[in-house]
């Protein structure tokens, strides 16, 4: 289950303003933003306030906006110690409006949102306990804002689902044979997990680095509730764990502040405790095995493969230490 590379709206910066004046109001000047499956600007208006304009995929339904729209809403109005952005309504009070693509006749749902100060965690250079321990602390309020939130598009099959991450399995006969090899053990292990015995709930599912936000040496916003998802509570701190490691020398001390953090705000099951490692691997598995089948189809795409040579790097790290080490480190931090 992959994005189809025709699905991905195509818009230029000139068009992209023209809806943000014509349906929002906004004028100003426009320059492009990252997105795996959507089109994303930020718009500069002359005062120098700042929007983010989201041209959705066109497999996109409504109503999975509509599920992250809500979503936002709720978190925004908990006591999560954690900002995320606010949809800004059209000029006729609606969360979204449409975009045509004369030459394929097709419509993209389009939504404005505020532009969150701050610096994303994989530009963040100085480093240390306090920093980790505040990602930890952020999402576990979040997941806890979250924990009765229910949609009813929240059901859905999603390729970053760790619950689904044999989807990306389908893809390691791209990798070179030791790579190949290496994956698969992980995803043996991914294999054995009884979801059954974990609590489940609606997951941000995607505090990579890119989507968390640093500000004076902590965590303070969480973009991106694209790939929102009711699956296993675990799996959101699994992603955040994956991310927060890379590029880390010690990557289990990194990893043990976070955890605290977290189980101290929201506790985490012993069954909980004992596949979250399994479920780290699992997500740093299905980023190779996703960047390898994006490159495969997409060569002049950077952003694609943006933390391949990172979860590379952090998965032979990770093989270095003994066997028993992560498990000991997560029992100790949730103690």
């Amino acid at each position: 289950m992959t994005i189809p590379l025709d699905s991905i709206p195509r818009f230029t910066a000139a068009q992209a303003l023209a809806v943000a004046l014509e349906d929002y109001g906004i004028e100003g000047r426009a320059s492009a933003l990252p997105s795996e499956r959507d089109q994303n600007f930020l718009i500069v208006d002359a005062r120098g306030a700042k929007f983010v304009l989201k041209i959705a995929n066109r497999n996109e339904a409504p109503e999975i906006l509509n599920f992250q729209n809500r979503a936002m809403r709720r978190v925004a109005a908990s006591a999560c110690d954690c900002r995320v952005q606010e949809i800004v309504p059209t000029r006729a009070g609606a969360d979204c409006c449409e975009i045509r693509d004369r030459a394929a006749d097709i419509r993209h749902c389009v939504r404005v949102t505020t532009w969150l100060p701050g610096e994303v965690l994989a530009k963040c250079m100085v480093r240390g306990t306090a920093l980790f321990a505040s990602v930890g602390a952020c999402m576990a309020r979040i997941d806890a804002a979250l924990r009765d939130f229910t949609h009813p598009a929240m059901h859905r099959v999603l390729q970053w689902d760790l619950r689904h991450a044999g989807l990306a399995r389908e893809h390691a006969e791209l990798l070179a044979p030791a790579r190949r090899a290496r994956v698969e053990h992980v995803f043996a292990e991914w294999e054995t997990i009884d979801w059954t015995r974990l609590r489940h709930s609606v997951v941000h599912n995607d505090a990579n680095d890119y989507n968390v936000l640093i500000e004076d040496g902590r965590m303070t916003g969480l973009l991106d509730f694209g790939d929102l998802v009711h699956s296993a509570t675990v799996c959101d701190l699994a992603i955040a764990l994956a991310y927060a490691m890379l590029h880390e020398k010690e990557p289990l001390a990194a990893a043990a502040a976070l955890i605290r953090a977290y189980h101290r705000h929201n506790p985490l099951t012993e069954h909980e405790q004992r596949v979250l490692y399994p479920l780290i691997l699992a997500r740093l598995a299905s980023s190779a095995c996703y960047a390898a089948h994006n490159r495969a189809r997409n060569p002049d795409d950077p952003y694609q493969v943006v933390t391949e040579a990172a979860a590379w790097e952090l998965l032979d790290v990770l093989e270095r230490y003994p066997h028993h080490a992560a498990p000991a480190v997560i029992r100790d931090a949730c103690a």
